[in-house]
């Protein structure tokens, strides 16, 4: 602000001047030099914190620590009133950094990280599927926070990614289409195959190295996991389709005793279709969907849209009534 002085002179002032004694040394040209000169000193240690995170994020080989590292440099504000960075990596690129390091800590670096000069972005190359995969975060900037992990081109996002409140979840309907329906065009089982164990890997190193919430989704082998269909209706129609199918297949789907469908397939696999709020009695809403079962815990829904051609076309056919649900919160 500035003052008239009785003398005709003009005095400027700091935006925050109070008119006392203590403030009269900032009133001169040297105080509102040495003023500028520690907000200078300011931004420049600003910045030196930001190199000493990013030397944190390279070199680290503690889990913790990289994942703090990862949190403070994705919240990080490095440009300030007195000092500017015209060269910087994004918010979304200390998602992808992170990600490569979390792996090489765990000597599993699958994803190669890549540089686009003619998008000024860090981006995610998987080998076998790099000529489709082109892999970015895009940040949610609502309350709620976190990253969504982004096929570039297609823009399906196959998982949400929130350091904060320590969530990792996999979106069904995305990794169908990419993965299932998409890649499957081009790629045999076995490449999309790993490429879908590095999305498990990265929910496996979240788990257990931080105590993430994790979801799986329709890649979860586990035998308790329980597929929920979107729409709560009993599929009827979509049940006597998979009756025919099987059959001209040679597979039986036969009714349990409480009325669950039950496909058998080879090697001990089941699935078994029911309502799962006839084990909850407060439930107000039927929950129908499937669970598979294997002796080994190793296969999944996902497994199974690859391994059987009649399921994939059964299931695709009938999304409607049979998708399998993520979380609404986020997707």
């Amino acid at each position: 602000m500035e003052k008239n002085n009785s003398n005709g002179t003009v005095t400027f002032y700091p935006n925050n001047y109070e008119n006392s004694e203590e403030d009269v040394h900032s009133l001169s040209t040297k105080g509102r030099l040495l003023s500028y000169n520690n907000q200078l000193k300011d931004s420049l240690h600003n910045g030196l914190k930001f190199t000493e995170l990013l030397d944190e994020l390279i070199e680290t080989t503690d889990s913790q620590n990289l994942l703090r590292a990862a949190m403070e440099l994705t919240l990080f504000q490095l440009d300030t009133a007195y000092l500017v960075f015209p060269q910087q990596y994004s918010q979304s690129d200390y998602y992808l950094i992170f990600l490569n390091r979390l792996l090489q800590l765990h000597q599993n670096e699958q994803v190669i990280l890549q540089s686009s000069d003619r998008n000024d972005e860090l981006y995610h190359e998987f080998p076998g599927i790099n000529q489709n995969g082109y892999f970015t975060f895009r940040i949610d900037n609502t309350e709620e926070g976190g990253a969504y992990y982004t096929e570039k081109n297609t823009g399906e996002i196959l998982f949400y990614l929130n350091f904060q409140r320590r969530i990792l979840h996999f979106n069904s309907r995305a990794i169908t289409n990419l993965l299932v329906v998409d890649y499957s065009k081009t790629y045999n089982y076995e490449t999309v195959k790993k490429f879908e164990m590095y999305l498990m890997a990265l929910g496996e190193y979240f788990k257990k190295d931080y105590g993430f919430d994790v979801d799986f989704n329709i890649m979860d082998p586990s035998n308790s996991t329980f597929y929920q269909f979107g729409n709560t209706g009993i599929p009827q129609a979509a049940l006597d389709k998979l009756f025919i199918q099987a059959a001209r297949e040679n597979f039986m789907l036969v009714t349990g005793l409480h009325n669950e469908a039950i496909l058998k397939l080879d090697n001990g696999v089941e699935v078994t279709i029911y309502d799962k709020s006839i084990e909850d009695s407060s439930a107000t809403l039927n929950k129908w969907g499937l669970v598979v079962t294997d002796d080994d815990h190793k296969v999944s829904w996902f497994d199974l849209l690859f391994q059987y051609d009649f399921i994939r076309t059964w299931y695709l056919d009938n999304l409607s009534s049979l998708e399998i649900q993520s979380n609404p919160l986020y997707f």
